[in-house]
């Protein structure tokens, strides 16, 4: 790792307190951007530490009473208002023995298929026959089960369904390539339906909590609400609360973080502190791209892209 310049340890140095550890680590990684060294290096530093600069008075502001933030971690909702946390399980217990019995379904078509079609590989078999044993004992005791009688039936012929098809390659000891086909397409819409299901059951306890925090928050504070939802890469188009959030504030879902205003997607960060530093950053690069582009969206794309698309047609003409 390259030396701080004498200009980096007095950068550090005036560091402002109270920084939040994420913009911290920011700050401390100026010093390994430049593969160089240089005055046209120190440039950059320096604009780097303005940028940093300018996130932590975006930071500061988050949470306080003009600016309210409600962060989602899986099964938590944060309310961040008037220098107060307060933190919510918005999944009830119904959704997690709905998604259970989904995922056991859908593992079964799983082992199937990356097993290959032909003979049953050993592992497999004993996959399956853990399977099958734990599916004929949910289904012995599904009617005590806390689930309501208009939702049970759904969940006894999903197991019923995935059961049929295991009994059937363990007694044959085949994986046939037709019958796998037909129990993956033939239970699509039960998976389907128990996902809707789950998110019913979400989005109700969601949406109380919310509006609860509405009342709190006021209504002039409401509109300066920031949502952030944290959660992984593939769930970021048209998830569930991301939906929810969007609906409720007005927003509109476009590829990627394109459109993305008051609501934002979080790929990867299940901290409160890299959520904020990100919503940090949303904000200020929203602002410059209004201000500099009169597009809000600008600066959710490559600074690069119109460049590139341009150069590309003479790079690579039809």
């Amino acid at each position: 790792m390259a030396q701080k310049t004498q200009l980096e340890k007095s950068m550090d140095k005036n560091l402002p307190e109270n920084l939040n550890p994420q913009t911290k680590k920011k700050f401390e990684a100026i010093h390994s951007y430049d593969p160089y060294e240089g005055v046209i290096a120190d440039l950059n530093k320096a604009f780097h530490r303005s940028y940093n600069l300018a996130i932590h008075k975006t930071h500061q502001r988050l949470g306080k009473d003009d600016t309210p933030v409600i962060i989602m971690f899986g099964e938590q909702a944060m309310l961040f208002h008037d220098g107060k946390q307060e933190t919510v399980d918005v999944i009830p217990d119904l959704y997690h023995r709905v998604k259970s019995i989904s995922h056991v379904s859908f593992g079964v078509y799983v082992t199937l298929a990356q097993n290959g079609y032909g003979p049953l590989m050993y592992d497999n078999q004993k996959e399956l026959e853990n399977i099958q044993e734990l599916m004929e004992k949910a289904l012995s005791i599904l009617d005590q089960e806390p689930i309501p009688a208009n939702y049970l039936g759904l969940q006894r012929i999903t197991l019923e369904n995935a059961l049929v098809i295991v009994d059937e390659v363990l007694l044959t000891g085949l994986v046939d390539k037709g019958t796998v086909l037909d129990f993956g397409k033939e239970n699509v819409h039960l998976y389907l339906e128990n996902a809707a299901l789950s998110t019913l059951l979400e989005l109700d306890m969601l949406h109380e909590t919310v509006m609860k925090w509405k009342e709190q928050i006021g209504p002039e504070n409401w509109e300066s609400l920031y949502v952030v939802i944290c959660a992984g890469h593939q769930a970021r188009y048209r998830e569930a609360s991301k939906q929810y959030f969007q609906r409720l504030l007005g927003e509109k879902e476009g590829d990627g973080a394109h459109y993305e205003n008051r609501v934002v997607y979080a790929e990867h960060i299940y901290d409160v502190d890299a959520a904020l530093d990100l919503l940090a950053r949303h904000m200020n690069d929203q602002q410059a791209s209004i201000e500099l582009f009169n597009n809000p969206t600008r600066l959710q794309e490559d600074l690069m892209s119109d460049g590139a698309a341009t150069y590309l047609k003479e790079l690579l003409p039809d």
